[in-house]
């Protein structure tokens, strides 16, 4: 897969956070993708983000569109931010290496 077709976040949507989440009554944070993506990525990245989960604190990731929505506290939503990033990152390398792989494959045949 080629890094054109990976989305990148450009910027964050913050609401006004407070001390403890309620997922019923609060906003969610917004993570601002560049493009929308595609259905396999999606499934990755929140299988991903839930395996992490309770170690991040993280709860309640979903995707729609180009924006990624989760929730924090004031005292988490910077770490959680950073979190997101990390996992997006992580997920982008592990899709352009296979795609990497599978196009060497290819012209060694």
């Amino acid at each position: 897969m080629s890094a054109s077709m990976l989305p990148r976040i450009i910027g964050f949507d913050v609401p006004q956070l407070r001390e403890h989440v309620d997922l019923s009554a609060d906003e969610a944070i917004t993570a601002l993708l560049d493009l929308e993506p595609g259905a396999r990525w999606t499934e990755l990245f929140v299988m991903k983000c839930e395996a992490l989960a309770s170690q991040l604190s993280l709860a309640e990731v979903r995707v729609e569109g180009s924006k990624i929505f989760f929730y924090g506290s004031i005292s988490d939503a910077r770490g959680l931010a950073s979190a997101v990033m990390s996992i997006m990152h992580v997920l982008n390398d592990q899709l352009m290496r296979e795609g990497n792989d599978v196009a060497s494959r290819q012209g060694d045949a």
